[in-house]
């Protein structure tokens, strides 16, 4: 017989056991098509080189603080790397904002990007149109995105040259970026840094990016910024905070934030292919179990054991070509839903897709899964011999011992990696619900979120108007029916959206020549009632008032745990201090009140403390306002109430709304996202080792009639009967979760940088995890035993 006669062959065999065969290709399409979608994300975050030229070499530098901490730069000491080292071809600052653009009527809100030094060409990318702005440049020009060019500007063709309004200043387009770039991360539009950054070497403002030269060594270059770094520390002393330079590959630092949480899903992929992989095994090892009779017949008959092989290959290859093709939808489809989902947690998401390569990797893989089913089954099928197996399958139908002893060595490993799993899934879910337990420090039911931004200016009489105009519409706010408090701050807690820094007593003339800081706290800027708004408890004192105004007496409020690491148990209300680095105002703070604290950038980090200035006194910061409205009314006819008044009051003022709830989800949504992703593995896994030990002991049973009628035409009870079945279910069901509770702990370590609030090895997960899984496979042991019991005792004689 040919090839295409073992096809045929082998296409009437699973036809003839459609149900078997169909279960295998979904279970083992599950398998691959998680496989194939997390491998896509890893490809493009982790693997794939950047889309810049020669990417190898570029490196991004962070100033590193005494106690190990990354920092930004600050301007001087990246003057000093730029003019000492010669490792560089090419070095940059840059920054970016959100920002308002404006083309004649149509405003935008978007990312800015900030750059000074060879920015450009540090990374290497052309202008599709035009030019880019060289190192040094100090006008106000711009180099626009792509999408922006085609969005605000409708893909003009006259555009260079035209005026594009960044923040309320006019600057001429002189260039227009390639379709796909965007550093960092959604920037729309390009511009140098028009303002004096400042000489202080504890102002930390700036990201740093570098291209190595030809043949430079990172090494050598990480020795000679670290030697800068000792030589600047001896010349200024506690003027700059910088012990050292961090040097670190671009391609690392992009996908550092998520490179933990995407090795996690990977091993969890991996355990979820093996177990389907697994259960594929199982289901060709019952086929050929339970027509053991018909594959010794025809070896008796003459046929050798390559061509009963090649058979059993071309059905697992039938098998894992349609589970392939079945994966490669699935993938397409779960990777947009994950882009949907993980849009704004993923780096570089317009590189995930399903590309040649992994359509590639796919078919690789289905025809090592077929190999590795096929060996398995061929494994077990050559532990037997043909007259043994001719003589099992006469009257009876006795059980093939090794096909039973191999299904059930394969379920106990499929059990092992669904007890890992669940375990890892399990930690998960309890570091998500400590997290949810943590106390935010305000309050987020109830209330609206209102955010309205207007151009950045160093004008100081036109932030005052800026502030002015957001007093009026927080007002009428106020007045709307239901609402009980309206205030607004500069960044929102848990958003990581705002400035820190330190702060000094009220003797510095300058921020560029200040003393050693007596303290350290995140700076926002408050209006009177957002205390109120936001549920964070006034501890001490008083808040703002009516009465501070620009001409008087500035003061501030200070979070509980700012105090007391400035003054420990001192009263600080009544103290004064200046915080000025921010921006750049540097008026006398007098402490006026004491407020609870807030988690400001992470629930993870306990927080560090919190100084807000007034509004009225301090709106420099504040062209972008976060306001809080309170309100007895349901969310949903609140929002409706304020788009209504932000439409009659707020004309050209862009805004955007969301439930203040949104903001905790958003907080949670990394954590969210890998808990989801895993604890769907798991449950696959669950689902399919029920399945497997369901699957075995029916096999088993039916098998095993013959014994069980003799065994009860001897005296054996229906429950001994029942126990037997159960009892060697279990067995099976328990040797796989202490395996697998065993390799959970031996890579408990892996998990423990994922984790919160909850060890590794927790006791009450473990525990957990295994009555569940002892549970879960005792209810798939019952039916197959009470079939063992309902066979009657005259089936011994027939």
């Amino acid at each position: 017989m040919n090839i295409f006669d073992d096809l045929r062959h082998a296409l009437r065999s699973l036809r003839a056991r459609g149900g078997t065969a169909s279960f295998a290709v979904l279970t083992l399409g599950i398998g691959l098509a998680a496989a194939i979608a997390i491998f896509c994300v890893i490809d493009a975050v982790l693997l794939r080189a950047l889309p810049y030229p020669q990417a190898e070499r570029l490196v991004v530098i962070h100033e590193v603080a005494d106690n190990g901490h990354s920092m930004a730069l600050a301007t001087p000491n990246y003057d000093d790397l730029a003019a000492s080292l010669d490792q560089f071809d090419a070095i940059a600052f840059h920054n970016a904002n959100s920002g308002l653009l404006r083309n004649g009527d149509n405003a935008i809100r978007a990312i800015i990007g900030f750059s000074g030094g060879d920015f450009f060409r540090a990374l290497g990318i052309a202008p599709q149109l035009g030019r880019t702005f060289a190192a040094g440049e100090r006008e106000p020009v711009a180099v626009i995105g792509h999408a922006l060019w085609q969005n605000l500007l409708h893909g003009r063709a006259d555009v260079l040259g035209q005026s594009l309004d960044i923040d309320g200043i006019p600057h001429i387009i002189i260039g227009v970026m390639p379709a796909g770039f965007a550093f960092p991360q959604e920037t729309a539009v390009w511009t140098p840094m028009l303002d004096d950054p400042g000489t202080s070497r504890s102002a930390h403002n700036w990201q740093a990016l570098a291209r190595l030269r030809p043949g430079a060594d990172l090494g050598q270059a990480r020795l000679a910024a670290n030697g800068l770094a000792t030589n600047l520390k001896r010349r200024f002393g506690k003027d700059t905070d910088a012990v050292a330079f961090d040097l670190t590959p671009l391609g690392d630092a992009i996908a550092a934030p998520v490179r933990s949480a995407l090795l996690l899903l990977a091993a969890g992929c991996a355990f979820l292919l093996l177990i389907a992989i697994t259960n594929t095994t199982n289901l060709l090892l019952a086929l050929n179990g339970s027509r053991s009779r018909e594959l010794a017949v025809r070896a008796a008959l003459g046929a050798s054991g390559a061509r009963l092989a090649r058979q059993i290959l071309f059905e697992s290859l039938l098998i894992a070509a349609s589970a392939t093709l079945l994966a490669l939808i699935a993938a397409a489809v779960a990777i947009k839903l994950l882009l949907q989902f993980a849009a704004t947690s993923l780096p570089r998401t317009q590189e995930i897709h399903i590309g040649a390569g992994s359509i590639a990797i796919s078919m690789l893989a289905a025809l090592v899964i077929a190999l590795i089913v096929t060996g398995a089954v061929v494994l077990s099928n050559r532990r037997q011999s043909v007259i043994g197996v001719l003589r099992e399958s006469g009257r009876g139908q006795s059980p093939s011992k090794s096909h039973l002893r191999a299904r059930a060595l394969l379920l106990i490993g499929q059990t092992a990696l669904t007890t890992v799993l669940l375990i890892g899934a399990g930690l998960l879910g309890r570091s998500f619900l400590a997290l949810l337990a943590v106390d935010p420090g305000f309050a987020t039911a109830g209330a609206v979120n209102v955010q309205v931004s207007q151009p950045w200016t160093r004008d100081a009489a036109v932030a005052a108007t800026t502030a002015r105009r957001y007093t009026e519409l927080m007002s009428a706010f106020a007045r709307l029916p239901g609402v009980n408090a309206v205030g607004g701050v500069s960044g929102l807690p848990l958003t990581d959206d705002g400035a820190d820094g330190g702060f000094w007593d009220g003797s510095v003339t300058s921020p560029d020549k200040a003393p050693t800081p007596i303290g350290h706290a995140e700076f926002r800027v408050a209006s009177a009632d957002y205390f109120a708004a936001s549920g964070i408890p006034l501890l001490r004192g008083r808040s703002f008032a009516d009465s501070d105004r620009s001409d008087s007496e500035h003061v501030a409020l200070i979070s509980a745990t700012a105090a007391h690491a400035t003054w420990g148990e001192r009263d600080p209300i009544g103290q004064r201090i200046q915080f000025g680095n921010m921006d750049g105002d540097m008026h006398i703070l007098t402490i006026v009140g004491v407020v609870g604290d807030v988690h400001e950038r992470q629930l993870e980090r306990a927080p560090s403390g919190t100084i807000y200035v007034d509004l009225q006194q301090r709106p420099m910061v504040a062209a972008e306002l976060n306001i809080v409205v309170r309100s007895t009314l349901a969310t949903t006819a609140l929002m409706s109430e304020l788009r209504g008044s932000l439409q009659q009051l707020a004309s050209g003022i862009p805004y955007s709304l969301r439930p203040l709830e949104e903001v905790r989800a958003s907080a949670l949504a990394d954590r969210r996202f890998s808990l989801i992703l895993l604890g769907a593995f798991a449950s696959v896994a669950l689902v399919l080792a029920i399945g497997g030990l369901y699957g075995l002991m029916a096999f088993a049973v039916g098998q095993r009639e013959h014994e069980f009628a003799l065994r009860q035409a001897l005296g054996s009870s229906r429950s001994r009967i029942a126990k037997l079945v159960v009892g060697s279910g279990l067995r099976i069901g328990a040797s796989g979760i202490g395996i697998g509770l065993i390799g959970a702990l031996i890579g408990a370590n892996t998990l423990r940088s994922l984790l919160f609030g909850v060890p590794a090895s927790d006791p009450l997960t473990l525990i957990g995890v295994s009555l569940l899984l002892l549970i879960t496979l005792l209810l798939a042991c019952l039916l197959p035993a009470r079939r063992a019991c309902a066979v009657a005792p005259r089936d011994a004689l027939i």
